[in-house]
């Protein structure tokens, strides 16, 4: 073998060939036994694999580890991809979907559906919205507290926790900026109607109890108990559930077959139209009214009195207008004596003359009536314009007072 230098490669003959030792190898004398040289061989083979650059290494790749197998699709979750609904629903844990035309709540679990139950959705006019949000609590006898738009075009006030609230007896809330959630009612019979777009955007529930005792892992006893109660308060879930609400007009019954349903918001933007004109119809009767004074009540008439202006009958040969009459515990003014009723009616004394003038009566006393004219004086003329029915009894006596008004 040739000498070379430290650190320098060198041809070398093995076995008839030649080949270049690299610093990897070390130096190593080749003069050594056959057992020796196969040992040297096999440790130049590892030193050599140690020595390949970063990158340019090749090792065996390692199994990966088994992946658990997706779970099966739900016989719904595949009539649903069959109408064409690509809802994703997940395959572990809970999931809810509201469908706008189909009136329906669909609750899953772990990919199946465990409630189902019918719902009252936005009017034409006032349409829900199509969101993503998330349940995050119970509200137990909510109040009532209406929305800008709804005190602009309704006119509505707050209502408080009760039998009358709109949001009955349990409130789902739902994490979204449009005040969209789902609700309880005190108008059930709306389920009973085939077209349920009733609402003013949130969701009625029909099964809201069953949903609430679900969705908090409770039973609907205990639900009950809560609403019972009848404090109003608010309690978490234990974890928040995502809630969809969609609109597929075409979507699978209970039975799994695809069912196609009317398109009621088709011209919602005509009817939101129509439902901001009788909005503006309704505040402007409003501001009409509330600007007109308040309506006088009517005066009250006591038997025995008569309205001022209100004719009574009077003697036979016309009708005379009674003076205005007098309020209750206000003392009638004095009329002057009146003259004696016709001959056929008339007391002992005979009537005074017209000429005449009655004497106006005292107030405590007043004086005997005047003697009778002579026989030559000329018979009475007719009564004056105004006067009281005629008299059917005697005049009063000198002594007498006038009598109290009636009372009511």
């Amino acid at each position: 073998m040739n000498a070379t230098a430290p650190g320098t490669t060198s041809p070398a003959v093995r076995d008839g060939r030649e080949f270049v030792m690299t610093a990897c190898h070390k130096s190593a004398p080749y003069h050594r036994g056959p057992i020796a040289r196969a040992a040297l061989a096999v440790a130049s083979i590892l030193v050599l694999a140690g020595c390949v650059p970063a990158g340019t290494q090749q090792t065996a790749s390692l199994p990966a580890p088994e992946q658990p197998a997706p779970p099966p699709v739900s016989p719904f979750v595949q009539a649903m991809r069959d109408a064409g609904v690509n809802v994703a629903i997940p395959a572990r844990g809970k999931f809810i979907l509201v469908n706008i035309p189909s009136y329906e709540l669909i609750a899953f679990q772990d990919g199946a559906p465990v409630i189902r139950s019918k719902v009252v959705v936005g009017a034409p006019g006032t349409s829900t919205p199509e969101l993503m949000s998330n349940m995050y609590a119970i509200k137990y006898n909510p109040d009532w507290t209406p929305t800008p738009s709804i005190v602009r075009n309704e006119a509505s006030e707050y209502i408080p926790s009760g039998p009358r609230s709109p949001l009955g007896r349990i409130k789902l809330e739902l994490d979204n900026d449009q005040s969209i959630y789902l609700h309880d009612t005190p108008q059930k019979s709306y389920f009973g109607r085939d077209k349920r777009a009733l609402s003013h955007g949130c969701v009625r529930v029909q099964q809201v109890r069953e949903l609430a005792a679900w969705a908090d892992g409770v039973s609907v006893d205990e639900i009950d108990r809560k609403i019972r109660t009848g404090r109003m308060y608010s309690e978490r879930l234990p974890e928040e559930i995502p809630v969809y609400i969609g609109y597929y007009t075409r979507f699978p019954d209970e039975f799994g077959q695809p069912v196609d349903h009317p398109d009621i918001y088709a011209n919602k933007e005509a009817a939101r139209q129509a439902y901001l004109a009788r909005s503006a119809g309704r505040r402007a009767a409003a501001a009409k009214k509330a600007a007109e004074p308040p309506a006088q009540p009517p005066a009250e008439i006591i038997p025995g009195q008569t309205v001022p202006g209100q004719t009574v009958p009077a003697a036979p040969g016309g009708e005379t207008t009674m003076p205005p009459a007098t309020a209750p515990g206000e003392m009638a003014p004095a009329t002057p004596a009146q003259p004696a009723a016709p001959a056929t009616t008339a007391p002992a004394v005979p009537a005074a003359p017209v000429e005449t003038p009655a004497v106006p009566a005292a107030p405590a006393v007043t004086e005997p009536a005047a003697p009778a004219a002579p026989a030559t004086t000329a018979p009475a003329p007719a009564a004056p314009a105004v006067t009281p029915p005629p008299a059917t009894t005697p005049a009063a006596p000198a002594t007498t007072t006038p009598a109290a008004p009636p009372t009511n």
